[in-house]
């Protein structure tokens, strides 16, 4: 008989849980990085009762923090909070997590969510997005799978799926590796390469087919393991995306549009059914998305057991214990929308100085000064921003627009006594208005702007 599943805790962005008789090992919850934990957590006694009081940062996914206890963390956002915010904003001492508790599961199903899935596809186009997305999420294999009888969501299959695709996309527009690669075949009153005695006599010679030899020899074409390899991962790809098409909703025809155009390149190739040959391959540096995209395979085959069937069910029960950064995964899909903005100019992405790093540096087209301005830009995840501020944030971006480096950078555009503007970009979900410049009034030369955050 099997022992009942650990409990499920269920957490959303900011939001505060209290269990009782729970120990959480303190090493189990923070990035691997050790600069941020995956949520905040303080054991406290009332009335002879042993409680912990967890809190939820900026991580989404799904953990084990006992033998009894998993969590999961869900890209939710409580309306509560917002305008408890709101309502105090001058009031720096008000517990607005305690004020905006939620206690009926009709109010978390009524919670927007954010579209996790719509910002990676949107964010998987960036230069070099494989490389920076792969630091958005942090995956333990090394831990035991959680089994949970249902998660609300699977953020990991959809991220690993995604950048899959997009690298598959890179790789057919470039153009499919062509290689040497080892053929076994069983030829016909003739002979190529090397003969394999054992096998012709065993298959051939004592079934009476005597004019036939197996024979090994090496051919140059697109058959070669990596692109059979590829091609099996395709295969699983194919099946999670036919059953997960709610998950994917709100990019389903973008990704058929490209699962077709990836599939007929690979028509032709035979999928690899031993994948343990995936290993000896060599990458070739001018083919640098192929050791991308393998690897990526080789994630997406483990996440899912090696078995095709376990790709093609809705509501996985096993998971390796991962975390996304949402902080991060905004960083990047504002980065995408300044990128689209023609107001903007030569923006750098993560620009370092001094042992500081700066989210964004760049150029900004004022309307109102009417001419192209040097700008320093910081992304922050906090929704409160539409009605506050963070006086720290301030000083940060300020501290920033201060570095002597930053005005060199700016030589041509600014003097020494010139006051560079700077940029607060905060999510929102008011469309009315994303991308409007406003000053915050409190500081000199500061401003904050709204990008919305795609919603389910």
């Amino acid at each position: 008989m099997n022992s009942a599943l650990p409990k499920l805790i269920r957490l959303y962005e900011h939001w505060e849980h209290t269990e009782e008789f729970l120990e959480i090992e303190k090493s189990l919850y923070f990035k691997k990085d050790n600069r941020c934990s995956v949520f905040q957590y303080e054991n406290t006694k009332e009335n002879d009762v042993e409680k912990c009081k967890i809190k939820a940062n900026y991580y989404i996914g799904v953990g084990t923090v006992s033998n009894n206890h998993h969590i999961f963390v869900s890209p939710k956002i409580n309306n509560k909070l917002l305008e408890s915010i709101q309502e105090n904003l001058d009031d720096i001492d008000v517990d607005h997590t305690a004020k905006a508790k939620i206690e009926s599961k009709e109010e978390v199903n009524s919670l927007p969510e954010v579209d996790v899935v719509k910002m990676l596809s949107e964010i998987v186009k960036l230069p070099n997005a494989t490389k920076e997305i792969s630091e958005l999420l942090d995956i333990d294999w090394d831990a035991p799978e959680i089994e949970a009888e249902h998660l609300d969501n699977d953020y990991l299959s959809p991220f690993l799926v995604l950048q899959f695709i997009h690298l598959m996309k890179k790789i057919v527009k470039k153009g499919l590796k062509k290689s040497y690669y080892t053929v076994e075949e069983n030829l016909n009153s003739r002979i190529k390469g090397k003969i394999l005695i054992p096998k012709t006599i065993k298959l051939n010679h004592l079934k009476n087919r005597v004019t036939n030899t197996f024979c090994k020899y090496q051919e140059f074409g697109f058959n070669s393991i990596e692109n059979r390899f590829l091609k099996k991962v395709l295969e699983f790809v194919n099946n999670y995306l036919s059953i997960n098409k709610e998950l994917l909703s709100s990019v389903n025809s973008e990704i058929r549009n490209s699962i077709n155009y990836i599939s007929s390149a690979f028509e032709l190739i035979s999928p690899l059914e031993n994948i343990k040959e995936i290993k000896s391959v060599k990458h070739n540096k001018f083919y640098k998305e192929y050791k991308e995209a393998i690897h990526l395979g080789e994630l997406i085959l483990k996440n899912f057991s090696y078995s095709i069937t376990k790709s093609n069910t809705t509501a996985r029960k096993k998971t390796p214990p991962y975390w996304i950064d949402m902080s991060r995964l905004f960083e990047l899909y504002a980065y995408k929308r300044l990128l689209e903005n023609k107001a903007y100019r030569k923006i750098k992405y993560h620009w370092k100085t001094f042992g500081n790093e700066v989210d964004f540096i760049g150029f900004y087209n004022n309307p109102e000064k009417n001419n192209e301005i040097p700008i320093i830009i910081d992304a922050k995840y906090k929704l409160h921003y539409e009605n506050s501020k963070e006086h720290q944030d301030m000083r940060q971006v300020a501290g920033y627009a201060r570095l002597k480096k930053v005005y060199h950078h700016f030589s041509d555009k600014v003097k020494n006594s010139d006051i560079i503007d700077c940029l607060i970009i905060y999510p929102t979900l008011n469309k009315e208005t994303e991308l409007q410049i406003s000053e915050i009034k409190a500081y000199q030369n500061i401003y904050k702007m709204g990008i919305c955050l795609p919603i389910k």
